[in-house]
């Protein structure tokens, strides 16, 4: 049987739907040496039961009886990819090794027959798949093209793992953790106790991918949580917590193979404990309930093993990024990904001739920011917020707290969800989630990365919204917390808390002041009201401008 060919959406959808062709799928895949949960019956029809705006594509060889090959895809953004885009760590086709170079290229032959200017994306192809055909067939060494990776994986040794947690510092976190109240580590297997868990793992995840990657996957598709607790469901995904008096502080929900779980779903920890490395002890934790669910590996994603994968990581492997199309396209990716991995090596380190690749990069965004800067100057265009991050100035205006103020003392404010009037409320990342970049003119990457390092300095947040918009972000400094190095600088001798308001939208400072009094009044020990600092920018003029205009004392420190 070699006949392949090519289904498309229509024709897709009545064959996914055939009982005969998803029995001889099933069988596919577990004789197909390379496979992966992500080919799986269960994880491509899931995905495609919640993602309807998906078609799939086969390409396939079936006669009614058997399959020898079989290869699933759908379109997104002009390229086909795999079923499930970034939800599937692992894209690859299915076929039996006896008849594997026969299927990759007849069904790319007809892929390009019926799309001859589409191309295929894959990310990652495990490093199992036989790819022997890409280097002999004349016709897929021109219109493909691999980028190799390294893939780091653990193997659960639970021995190592429990010597790795009783060394003197995790051992010291550990303790910390049980001094705040009552640690557990849990396996997560009802599903009601997920779903309960769910929205807070989403969350936690955003905000930290948000800061630093400027990628908010669950809160675009909320849709992304109702697939893992379909495939939860269906006994695909694992899930752990770790938790300090039933506040989550870390969890893992990975989507599980055969005897492998797959850093692929939601991996967080809570920026509020960050000082205590949850994400870490959780998973040396999770290595150890894996090791004694005889489950052998936890698979930590290609890419190579830095940061906490240096510690989990004790084997490795091969992973591959793959590029099909037309020669032309391929011809073009092999030039970017060139020029890539040269900025990249450029970045690592100083070259040969003494260039130093970073300083050049910093250089060309300090452009880019000026002539953006000096463009809307020109069309006399303002921000209706102004902002304080961390870093982003270098001079500050310290302001006596009581003396600002004192004209607000006797005002009642608390937390109103009602929403005609502004809400006050202390520590809820949710409310983050309500800044919109394109009317603040702000990006949501810059406020979240700033809320996140203020948050891990053991700065209090105080979020105010009204009707479901954000207006502004202040800030409790309590004496122990930390500071960036520019702060730093701005600090006396005396210990001192400070106030501060990292973002709001200009127009409302009466507002926010009446804010900042409630505050200041019920956040701030009674001790340290009295010589409590009130921080500006520099760049907060308008604030000052309107404090002086109220006849409010200040002075400069």
């Amino acid at each position: 049987m070699n006949n392949y060919s090519l289904h498309l959406p229509l024709q897709s959808r009545t064959l996914i739907l055939n009982e005969d062709f998803l029995k001889a799928w099933d069988e596919l895949h577990s004789f197909c040496p390379w496979a992966t949960i992500f080919q799986s019956k269960d994880f491509v029809l899931t995905w495609f039961q919640c993602f309807t705006g998906h078609e799939p594509t086969i390409i396939c060889d079936w006669d009614g009886k058997s399959i020898t090959g079989l290869w699933v895809l759908t379109e997104s953004n002009g390229r086909f990819t795999g079923p499930g885009l970034d939800l599937a760590e692992y894209q690859v086709w299915l076929s039996t090794p006896q008849r594997h170079n026969d299927f990759v290229e007849s069904a790319l032959k007809e892929f390009q027959k019926t799309f001859p200017s589409k191309s295929i994306y894959m990310k990652y192809v495990p490093g199992t798949t036989p790819l022997d055909a890409f280097k002999t067939s004349s016709f897929l060494k021109h219109h493909s093209f691999f980028r190799h990776y390294i893939h780091p994986i653990m193997q659960t040794d639970k021995v190592s793992l429990q010597l790795e947690l009783k060394k003197k510092n995790r051992k010291e976190k550990i303790n910390r953790l049980n001094r705040i109240g009552d640690l557990r580590f849990s396996r997560i297997t009802d599903f009601k106790q997920f779903e309960l868990l769910i929205d807070e793992m989403a969350l936690q995840s955003d905000f930290r991918k948000g800061a630093l990657y400027n990628k908010t996957f669950f809160f675009n598709e909320p849709n992304r949580k109702d697939f893992l607790l379909r495939l939860f469901d269906l006994g695909h995904v694992h899930v752990t917590s770790l938790s300090v008096d039933n506040i989550l502080i870390a969890s893992n929900v990975g989507i599980m193979g055969t005897d492998i779980v797959h850093l692929q779903g939601i991996n967080c920890h809570s920026p509020f404990y960050s000082k205590y490395s949850p994400g870490i002890l959780h998973f040396l934790m999770l290595g150890i309930e894996l090791s004694d669910a005889n489950i052998p590996y936890f698979d930590l994603t290609p890419g190579g093993a830095d940061g906490y994968k240096s510690i989990l990581a004790n084997k490795q492997g091969d992973a591959f990024e793959s590029w099909f199309g037309p020669k032309t396209f391929v011809w073009e990716v092999k030039l970017k990904e060139s020029f890539k991995q040269k900025v990249k090596k450029g970045l690592e380190k100083q070259s040969k001739t003494g260039l130093n690749w970073k300083k050049i990069l910093d250089a060309y965004l300090d452009w880019k920011n000026y002539f953006l800067g000096f463009k809307n100057k020109i069309l006399n265009i303002q921000k209706p917020f102004t902002t304080y991050f961390l870093g982003s100035t270098s001079a500050c205006i310290r302001l006596k707290g009581l003396d600002i103020l004192r004209p607000y003392l006797d005002e009642s404010l608390t937390e109103n969800e009602t929403l005609r009037n502004p809400i006050l409320r202390n520590n809820k990342i949710l409310d983050l989630f309500s800044w919109d970049e394109k009317v603040t003119g702000i990006p949501r990457s810059s406020l979240f990365l700033d809320c996140l390092s203020r948050i891990e300095f053991g700065q209090q947040m105080y979020t105010l919204t009204q009707d479901n918009e954000l207006f502004g972000v202040v800030w409790i400094i309590p004496i122990e917390a930390k500071r960036n190095a520019d702060e730093e600088r701005n600090i006396t001798g005396e210990k001192q808390y400070v106030l501060l308001c990292s973002c709001y939208e200009l127009g409302r400072e009466e507002e926010l002041l009446k804010m900042l009094s409630n505050v200041y009044r019920k956040s701030i020990p009674q001790e340290y009201q009295s010589n409590c600092i009130f921080e500006l920018a520099d760049n907060q003029k308008k604030l000052l401008n309107y404090i002086k205009n109220k006849k409010t004392r200040f002075s400069k420190v």
